[in-house]
């Protein structure tokens, strides 16, 4: 089924445009070194190339294609060491998030996260992936904005973009960790309500390296049962 640009803006038919090609590139349905041509997927989603224009921009920031001269747009090779390494970025930064958090976060901030994780509660208890994932999304905005610290988030926003094909909801099935993550949160939000910086920054770590392992483990297995 495509998406017609005269029933969505043209931002929106990218978006999914991307988010569909990079879950198929993700779980190894889309094969490294395959050719993408801009008309074939603008015929696949009826629309114009506009808005692949867009979504290979978008793809290619996030590291999953590239193009060269006289080989047009083609799809990497799953490169691990370099996940590995926006993975250790991302949460030793939402680390120093955390810490920041506990000692600057206003009393709205913090009822406006523990209102967060309250309402994730159901969500992980019926695993309810898809809700959960939006909710945890805005978890950890909230966390990122409670430490104040604007360098520190365009950081965090910029790598936690390139690491967004990597935390789509089937991944997040697959992990089978909604009450574990939950867990998580829930030690992270109680030290940030006891202002305590250290429990803070370990619990966040332990969180997001757990949940990165297991994906790095998952899209491994992926790549290795997709040749």
């Amino acid at each position: 089924m495509g998406w017609r640009q005269k029933i969505k803006m043209p931002s929106v038919i990218s978006d999914q445009i991307y988010k569909d090609i990079a879950s198929q590139i993700v779980e190894g349905v889309i094969r490294p070194g395959t050719k993408l041509e801009e008309q074939t997927i603008a015929n696949q989603f009826e629309v114009s190339r506009t808005p692949v224009r867009e979504a290979f921009r978008q793809l290619a920031t996030a590291g999953l294609i590239e193009s060269k001269p006289h080989r047009g747009v083609r799809v990497i090779d799953f490169n691990p060491e370099q996940l590995s390494d926006m993975f250790e970025a991302v949460g030793e930064l939402e680390a120093i998030c955390a810490g920041l958090c506990a000692q600057r976060m206003t009393s709205i901030q913090r009822q406006r996260l523990l209102a967060i994780h309250e309402q994730s509660r159901p969500m992980a208890e019926d695993n309810e992936v898809p809700d959960y994932a939006a909710l945890n999304e805005q978890f950890h905005d909230a966390i990122r904005m409670g430490a104040q610290n604007a360098t520190l988030g365009a950081a965090i926003v910029k790598l936690r973009q390139r690491l967004a094909p990597f935390r789509q909801p089937w991944l997040i099935k697959k992990r089978d960790r909604l009450q574990t993550s939950f867990q998580e949160h829930d030690e992270l939000v109680k030290a940030i309500m006891d202002s305590d910086s250290v429990r803070a920054r370990d619990a966040i770590l332990q969180h997001v390296t757990a949940t990165s392992l297991l994906t790095m483990e998952l899209l491994s297995t992926s790549m290795r049962d997709s040749t």
